[in-house]
């Protein structure tokens, strides 16, 4: 049994997040709130999120019993996991405006009902076995964090789009900078440590897809700053939080290695 009611603006903002890299995932329901790790179809991207439960007005959960007679102490029967088109929802979700949504789950039939004011909507589940298994979070150590205001980075990837394919991370010092270039036109921003809220000083940088970081910058638009973890031609994890701090999105990228 799931059912819920939040702010529609709050429960968009967290959607979106999800839609940057994914079309439909596994979401996972628990007492303690929602939870979704999924990898985009190229394997290039992953995004990890969670939502507490606080940030809902209400939120009811409880899991459903065992089939079996047999005690069950298992985590897995403390969740519930879901199959959901998170587009399909995006879009529902903007037809309502800014009413709070009302959230009810009916697992046997496989529908989420999903209410705001006088329009209510039922939407089908998918089946969560035809969904692409949930991936392993790698093991990975960034020697590099930068800590940058989101508009900034954003503006940043706007301007770099006009330009090339592939944009470059990376820290020369005690210098952040991100560096894009096209065939007639180079870009190339560079901030220095104190015009960041942090930096861990080094020498390295990765190249990137444009494609993938710019779908995400899009996906992060409501957060107040982000954190880069980086290393030399390693992956890119961008760390931020969403619903007041109640949501945390961690996106992973896999670099484009340069060629000789």
């Amino acid at each position: 049994m799931f059912e819920a009611k939040i702010d529609a603006g709050v429960l968009r903002e967290c959607i979106e997040t999800i839609t940057a890299i994914v079309d439909e995932g596994k979401l996972k329901i628990a007492e303690e709130g929602l939870k979704l790790r999924a990898v985009d179809p190229a394997n290039v991207a992953m995004i990890s999120f969670e939502l507490q439960s606080d940030v809902f007005d209400e939120f009811r959960f409880a899991a459903k019993e065992a089939e079996s007679g047999a005690e069950d102490t298992s985590e897995s029967k403390a969740e519930t996991e879901v199959g959901i088109d998170f587009t399909k929802l995006l879009g529902i979700l903007g037809i309502g405006g800014r009413e709070e949504v009302e959230l009810e789950l009916d697992e046997h039939a496989q529908k989420l009902f999903t209410k705001m004011g006088c329009l209510a909507y039922t939407v089908s589940l998918l089946d969560p076995s035809s969904l692409r298994k949930e991936p392993k979070v790698p093991e990975l150590e960034f020697p590099v964090q930068v800590i940058i205001e989101t508009e900034e980075f954003r503006r940043t990837i706007r301007a770099a789009e006009k330009i090339g394919d592939h944009i470059v991370l990376g820290v020369d010092g005690e210098v952040f900078y991100m560096e894009t270039e096209g065939e007639m036109d180079k870009l190339r921003l560079g901030l220095r440590k104190e015009q960041l809220i942090h930096l861990t000083p080094g020498t390295l940088h990765s190249l990137y897809s444009l494609d993938y970081i710019t779908a995400m910058s899009k996906g992060m638009s409501h957060a107040e700053n982000i954190t880069l973890n980086l290393g030399k031609d390693y992956p890119l994890q961008i760390d931020f939080e969403v619903a007041g701090g109640k949501g945390k999105v961690s996106y992973l990228l896999a670099p484009r290695i340069e060629s000789e």
